[in-house]
């Protein structure tokens, strides 16, 4: 998709796919397959999570027309069992990007792909050099260039912390540790699940609360080396038990820091064994 040029050679109306594969064509082949998935897993973001498509105006949508019938087909095909899901951008412009695409990408969606901090630490690689590449060239100006990196830069460190700490609350949940022994052998009284916030923190351990409750749950007791990771606001996929008057952890999935925003609330209707 070619972009379109203003005068002095200004990149106007750049696509966004165009952008992408400008850079990844100028990589060195050690770091082309890192960039090249990368770019895969962000594009496949742009088009099935987030609102990069939303409110577009007349000329865009005409530009896109085409682009969606064909991914109408190949979603047909998709359907049928016959190619793999394509996440081409279209004639989708870089200006339609924003820095609350990337933070959210970083911050949520690849936690939710289960990336582990070394994949957090090679995206935000990939990402501050695609950045300066944009600047150097003249597609972005110095003040979004800014305003990327300043985001980039706040939203990969924590994303790198809640990988550590989904990680580290994993293995503690299934190594029994986590359970008082004068609970253990108890029945479970009850369980929430779902996207919970960490609403406070307190001497040892983690009061958790959902965005539309005024109920807290916990404290959920965690070693001082795990406590020290949470932060108030992170979001945790989490099941939590009510066993002999305590809350404990029964499972655990991503955790998203709080800098990114991810609605936390109940799964309803969750009915286990104890």
């Amino acid at each position: 998709m070619i972009g379109k040029r203003g005068q002095g050679g200004g990149q106007t109306m750049l696509a966004l796919q165009q952008a992408m594969d400008e850079y990844l064509q100028q990589r060195a082949n050690t770091s082309a397959a890192q960039t090249a998935e990368l770019f895969e897993q962000l594009a496949r973001y742009l088009v099935h999570c987030s609102d990069l498509f939303q409110d577009m105006d007349e000329d865009e949508q005409g530009e896109m027309s085409e682009w969606e019938d064909a991914l109408e087909a190949q979603m047909m095909q998709l359907l049928d069992g016959d190619v793999e899901p394509a996440h081409d951008l279209g004639a989708a412009p870089l200006s339609r990007l924003h820095s609350g695409h990337v933070r959210e990408f970083v911050g949520w969606f690849l936690l939710r792909e289960s990336a582990n901090s070394e994949m957090i630490r090679v995206a935000g690689e990939v990402l501050a050099g695609w950045f300066t590449f944009l600047r150097d060239r003249g597609y972005w100006p110095g003040r979004q260039f800014l305003e990327f990196d300043a985001m980039l830069k706040e939203v990969v460190p924590e994303a790198m912390r809640a990988a550590v700490l989904a990680r580290a609350l994993y293995d503690y949940a299934r190594s029994g540790c986590a359970m008082a022994p004068e609970a253990r052998g108890k029945p479970f009284d009850r369980f929430v699940e779902g996207h919970a916030r960490a609403y406070a923190l307190v001497a040892d351990g983690v009061l958790f609360r959902f965005d539309s409750q005024q109920q807290d749950y916990g404290p959920v007791r965690l070693p001082d080396a795990i406590l020290q990771l949470v932060r108030e606001g992170d979001v945790f996929d989490v099941e939590l038990g009510l066993r002999a008057g305590c809350w404990y952890i029964v499972d655990v999935g991503p955790v998203y820091p709080g800098c990114v925003y991810v609605e936390a609330e109940e799964v309803a209707g969750l009915d286990k064994i104890s």
